[in-house]
């Protein structure tokens, strides 16, 4: 049976532990393969069973204590994060982003690794830098070179929310983990109402990584993996997007060798035309991830040295799908077409 060590004192986002219980959370079938290396100074650690069914907010009361640091690892059940008033103000909470695509121990192995050598101020310091090149333009334009592509994002307008998935962790806080993302969205992430639009209009050159997020099981786990197998094909060729404020009119393939890729995304757009509607921009900010291959939920926050933008289509449980495609290509240029983010570097 493989063996995955959680170290604790590597994980720099929870910041100082003195005092604390260190905890994770984790299905019933993965109990014998997690370890946690019991050192750093955390007063006392914990493993507790979590399955579909159970009330989080019954274990946060029952079985963790008020001051604790909690890695949840749960790839078999959806968990949706606590508020405030449940997680109390005195816990840090970090998720693991697991249960929306296949997640093997191996690739538990591999993000935790990556979370260990994530650094929370790099991403804070990152992350201010960016908001100060966006405060400073009027728009934002995404620009791939070798296909001439360029669309124009108006990043200022009002009613947009921004979300922020970095740094050290304050009291009563709580990130996904690996952390590693500024996002943007025109709607809340649970909102029902996907007709407000990022207003972003041109062309975008979608080449790289996606990564296909599954909803609630209405369609069997083949059906997710052929869906991502056609759309890697976009890994080596770009699918040109061609959008007009934030919905995407025309998908088209650059080579022969993308053309599964944009027959499946064309393909999904006819099924559910909300597909059509870019509803998250990602700004990752992870520099320290590697990409885990296949398809995984945890690959998105993966950053170039200058970070590395990524385009969202689809929001669960709205739609059965919500698929991210991260592209390391894309430029972000800012105030006086300067580059402010993204690109190969």
């Amino acid at each position: 049976m493989a063996k995955i060590t959680v170290y604790p004192g590597r994980l720099r986002q929870f910041g100082k532990r003195e005092g604390c219980t260190f905890c994770v959370v984790t299905n019933s079938r993965l109990l014998d393969n997690i370890i946690i290396a019991e050192e750093s100074g955390y007063q006392s650690f914990k493993i507790i069973p979590y399955d579909a069914g159970d009330d989080f907010i019954q274990i946060l009361i029952n079985q963790i204590p008020e001051t604790a640091h909690i890695l949840v690892i749960a790839p078999d059940c959806y968990f949706r994060s606590p508020e405030l008033q449940h997680l109390g103000t005195h816990r840090k909470l970090c998720i693991m982003a697991c249960n929306s695509t296949s997640t093997s121990v191996e690739t538990i192995e591999h993000f935790l690794r990556c979370g260990e050598n994530t650094d929370p101020v790099e991403q804070e310091e990152m992350a201010e830098q960016f908001f100060l090149n966006c405060e400073a333009a009027n728009r934002l334009k995404f620009v791939d070179e070798e296909y001439e592509a360029v669309a124009e994002f108006l990043h200022l307008n009002n009613g947009l929310q921004w979300h922020e998935q970095v740094g050290t962790l304050q009291w009563g806080q709580q990130q996904l983990f690996p952390a590693g993302e500024i996002s943007v969205l025109p709607v809340e992430v649970f909102a029902s109402d996907l007709n407000v639009k990022l207003d972003i209009t041109g062309k975008l050159a979608l080449r790289g990584t996606p990564v296909l997020h599954s909803g609630t099981p209405s369609f069997l786990l083949e059906d997710q993996k052929r869906i991502f197998q056609a759309l890697c094909t976009m890994k080596e060729h770009a699918i040109i997007a061609t959008l007009h404020e934030g919905v995407i009119t025309a998908i088209e393939a650059s080579t022969p060798g993308v053309q599964p890729a944009a027959n499946m995304l064309n393909a999904m757009c006819e099924v559910d035309s909300r597909y059509r509607i870019v509803v998250e921009i990602g700004f990752a900010v992870n520099r320290h991830l590697e990409l885990f291959p296949g398809n995984s939920a945890m690959n998105e926050v993966y950053a170039n040295a200058n970070g590395t933008v990524h385009f969202g289509l689809g929001l669960i449980p709205n739609t059965q799908y919500h698929l991210d495609i991260i592209c390391p290509f894309i430029k972000v240029l800012g105030k006086n077409d300067e580059l402010i983010f993204g690109g190969i570097s």
